[in-house]
């Protein structure tokens, strides 16, 4: 799934009992790209927090501290049901990949 990748959008599920199943999936995410040969810190990245508008959505600064709390990579607020924020994300890892590739990524 990861072989040729250009950029990722990681998708984190907002609830807040999904915490610590968004870390694990991050780190296997992590663990993947290692393995398929990729530096995951150089790969462009974006972040996609979902699901909004649930009443138990953490907040996205928590969601920050949690998930992107060293190199701030760009995050979207989506609703993908709605596709709310959706093509924002698209457009944020494309604009990521194409800054990558502009500087010799």
């Amino acid at each position: 799934m990861l072989k040729g990748v250009d950029g990722v959008i990681f998708v984190a599920d907002s609830q807040r009992q999904c915490a610590e199943d968004n870390l694990s999936s991050l780190e296997e995410m992590e663990r993947n790209l290692v393995d398929m040969g990729y530096d995951p810190v150089k790969l462009p990245r974006v972040y996609s927090y979902n699901k909004r508008d649930l009443p138990d959505a953490l907040p996205v600064e928590e969601l920050e501290k949690q998930l992107n709390p060293q190199r701030k990579y760009p995050s979207f607020e989506t609703i993908a049901s709605q596709g709310v924020g959706v093509l924002a994300s698209l457009k944020g890892v494309l604009r990521a990949i194409l800054l990558d590739a502009t500087q010799g990524g």
